[in-house]
Order: C-alpha cells, then sequence, then structure tokens
C-alpha cells in the first residue's frame, strides 16, 4: 500500500531569500504606497518602509511614497484642535486652526523621509505640495477634494530611478494649503499613473473577518463586488464587520481597482517585500475580477507541481521530519490525473491530489496539500480544499481522508468541515500507521487523520 501524504498548508520557517525572481515580474511598473500611522510614527518604523522601498528600487520598480498622518499627531488634532471624522464619508475634518499644524507636520515627517533616504544611500524626492491641486469640499472645513495631480513632476523623479514622496495635503489655485488624505491621494495617484499595484500600509496584516467556527480568520483575496458586500455587513453585536480604522483604506481600494488599477494590497508595513517576493503575497488582495481557479493539473504543469512540492520540504517537525512527504518526479506524475492546483494569474500557488485506497471502494486519501507560504490559516487552502472535496465527489468517492502533522494544516481542514473520527474503521487505521512510519516516535502521536 502507498503511503499517504502530510498535507501541507502552512510557511513553517523564516522568510526564504530565494524568491528574488519574483521581482521580474514587475520591472518597470509603478507601485504606489502608502503608509500612515505606525509607519511613519518612529525614525525605525520609517526606515522600515524605506529599505523596503530601496529593494524595490534595485530590481527597477518605479515607486511613488504617500505619507499620511502619524498616530499620536492625529489623537492631537482631534482632541486639541476638534478634528472629527464625517459622519457620512467618514473623511478627517479639519478645522481652519489646525491647518498650519498640520502643514508643519507634513513638512517634517517629508524632511524626516528625504533624510533618512539620505543615509540608506537610496535617491529620494520630496515632491511640494503644489503637485496636488485641491479645493475645499462643502461641509468638511478645510478638508479638501484633489482637483488635479501634477504628473509630470512625478514621472520626472520616477524617471530619474529616484523614490517620489508626496506628502498628505494639496493647494488650491489661490496657494492656500488644504488637508487632502493620504489614502485618497495614494489611490487617485495610483489611477492617474496607471499603477501596478497600490499597497496600503497597516496597523494590521490585512483585513481580519470572524470564522463561524469561532476566531478570526484574514481575508486574503477580494474581488470589487465582495468588497463592497463586505462594507454593508455588521458583526452579531451589530459593529461594522470592517473596523473604522480600516475603512478609509477599503474605500480607497474600491476607487483604485474601479479605476484600472489591477492590484490593491492592504497589508503591514513590517512585511512590505514579501508583498511582492511570495508566491502567494500578504495580507489582503483587492482586485476587480476573480482571478483565483481551482483546475486539474495537466502534464505541462508537472515542472511547476515538483518545484512547490520541493519548496514545501522546507517546512518540518522541530525533529526535521517534512510535513509533506517526499516523492520523486515520476510519482508526481503518477498522481496528475487526480492533482488538483489552486492559480492566481497563471501563477500556480496551491496544489493537492487524491490516492484511492486499494480495497476500499469509493475511499480516496487527499495529500500533497502545499498552498504557497504567507497564507497560513487564510482563505487560499480553504477554498483550494473546498473546491477539491467537490470534485472528487463529483467523481464518485464518498469517503474522503487526510493525514496530517502540521497544526496549521489541521486548522484548514477543521475550517472546511474536517474531523478526527473517535473510532477509526479497519482501513483508517491501517492508513495512519503507515503515515507515521515517516516520523520520529515522539512525533507519531501528532498525526491525525482528518475525515470529511
Amino acid at each position: 500500500m502507498n503511503q499517504p501524504d502530510s498535507p501541507l498548508h502552512a510557511q513553517e520557517a523564516l522568510f526564504p531569500p530565494y524568491y528574488t525572481p519574483y521581482y521580474a515580474q514587475f520591472r518597470g511598473q509603478t507601485f504606489v504606497i502608502q503608509a500612515e500611522d505606525e509607519a511613519v510614527e518612529t525614525t525605525l518604523s520609517m526606515r522600515s518602509v524605506l529599505e523596503g522601498i530601496q529593494d524595490l528600487l534595485r530590481h527597477g520598480i518605479r515607486v511613488v511614497l504617500v505619507f499620511g498622518k502619524p498616530a499620536r499627531f492625529l489623537e492631537e488634532l482631534q482632541t486639541q484642535y476638534g478634528a472629527r471624522r464625517h459622519p457620512e464619508t467618514n473623511r478627517l475634518v479639519i478645522p481652519e486652526t489646525a491647518l498650519g499644524p498640520l502643514a508643519e507636520q507634513r513638512q517634517l515627517i517629508g524632511q524626516a523621509l528625504a533624510s533618512l533616504s539620505e543615509t540608506i544611500g537610496m535617491a529620494a524626492t520630496v515632491l511640494p505640495v503644489w503637485v496636488v491641486r485641491a479645493e475645499r469640499r462643502v461641509g468638511h472645513q478645510s478638508t479638501g477634494v484633489i482637483t488635479g495631480l501634477d504628473l509630470g513632476a512625478i514621472r520626472q523623479v520616477l524617471d530619474r530611478g529616484e523614490l517620489a514622496i508626496l506628502g498628505f495635503g494639496g493647494q488650491t489655485d489661490r496657494g492656500q494649503f488644504l488637508h487632502i488624505p493620504s489614502v485618497g491621494l495614494a489611490a487617485d495617484l495610483a489611477v492617474a499613473l496607471q499603477a501596478q499595484k497600490l499597497l496600503l500600509l497597516a496597523q494590521t496584516d490585512g483585513i481580519w473577518l470572524p470564522h463561524h467556527r469561532g476566531g478570526q480568520q484574514q481575508l486574503s483575496f477580494a474581488d470589487l463586488e465582495e468588497l463592497l458586500c463586505l462594507l454593508t455587513r455588521h458583526r452579531p453585536d451589530g459593529s461594522p464587520l470592517v473596523t473604522p480604522e480600516l475603512v478609509p483604506k477599503v474605500h480607497a481600494a474600491i476607487r483604485a481597482v474601479a479605476g484600472g488599477v489591477p492590484q490593491v494590497h492592504i497589508v503591514s508595513y513590517s512585511r512590505l517585500l514579501e508583498e511582492v517576493l511570495t508566491r502567494t503575497g500578504v495580507g489582503t488582495m483587492i482586485e476587480r475580477l476573480q482571478s483565483h481557479y481551482v483546475e486539474y493539473a495537466r502534464p505541462e504543469d508537472l515542472d511547476e507541481i515538483q518545484r512547490l512540492h520541493t519548496e514545501a520540504l522546507r517546512y518540518t517537525t522541530s525533529r526535521g521530519t517534512p510535513f509533506v512527504k517526499p516523492l520523486e518526479r515520476a510519482e508526481l506524475e503518477r498522481l496528475l490525473p487526480w492533482t488538483l492546483l489552486l492559480t492566481h494569474r497563471g501563477v500556480l500557488i496551491g496544489k493537492l491530489h487524491g490516492q484511492e485506497v486499494p480495497g476500499v471502494p469509493e475511499a480516496l486519501c487527499i495529500g500533497g496539500f502545499v498552498v504557497g507560504e504567507d497564507h497560513q490559516d487564510s482563505q487560499q487552502g480553504q477554498l483550494l480544499l473546498s473546491e477539491a472535496l467537490e470534485r472528487f465527489r463529483q467523481r464518485g468517492y464518498q469517503h474522503l481522508v487526510a493525514i496530517t502533522a502540521s497544526p496549521r494544516a489541521k486548522r484548514a481542514f477543521e475550517r472546511v468541515g474536517g474531523h478526527v473520527p473517535q473510532n477509526l474503521t479497519p482501513w483508517q487505521t491501517e492508513l495512519l500507521t503507515e503515515a507515521r512510519r515517516r516520523y520520529q516516535p515522539e512525533e507519531q502521536d501528532d498525526v491525525q487523520l482528518y475525515s470529511f
């Protein structure tokens, strides 16, 4: 009897350095990155963001950084100057008396970013406030709306291979400074510059939602329609599903993808580079239309399947046993008719296969379960598993099981209805016994069989 695989759905190791080839697909493209709150609060956090951007520039990616207000200064605007959120638009309403301190804060942050860029050896230009033309918005005091952008001035900086830095705020035709929120400015810039990505750096790593089985689950991806629906949903206690601090970023994401930006990412500032360097990305990705697909493997997919399977072997138990069973290329090829692939924009980001159980009609053991790094406990694995279970059942397999020692894979199985049977059947016992032989004796109790 063939030994069942131990599925994997996790990054069980540190961020791998060899994902640099993913840079190549973005060479020559423009990224707009928006940073506020903690990301511009301290020298350490600002430097972290700038060092990530420096890596992008080194690989030929054009970058505009739009900075917002530090969290402590925002609190000061509210307590000392009476700034407040508009009840309908959720935009920050800025009183006239706060414009002076606001302009001064913008200048200080711009100077700090310029100085830090010089310190790390990165060419950068802080663009003047008049690059953003604005006018007052009725009912919002000194908060304005954008009426124009000097794209020529921005592109000159980008064409020199430098980081273009732009701060919150804009200027009227009469030369008066107005408050323009950085998140909306970043969205408009991304659309106007036809950027490939808009990255909105947040306090949390994307959008997290309550899961029906308890706890929180990261929203790994959503299309425009899903995101619009998300804004109308509420938690059991009546509070909005999307937290207030993320609402402006969700609005900006909607504006950007509706305006033609291919991808918007809401991600923690500390994981900026992982968004570009990993197969699945991190945080929450928003696109206009769905671009994740689950399909059966084809012979021409074998190279990518082997590559993803080999990558997964790096993730091991504390004793060094890979969570996913090593398989030779010939075995992966034999399993192609039972292999399902999860792809995003043509890139393979997840896979699994089924193996028939000899002597047990309608029984299938799911193995080789691998989802690209950085999306443990996310929609990626749930999407692949749910679709695979449905496809295998359509093929007549009524008894579906999977075996794993990975805590994250176990959570993934439970999220799609998998459970550990109290009493195993003889064939389930045999499968589990065979699977445990690959592990050290002290690890074998961690290996469990899940039934779906």
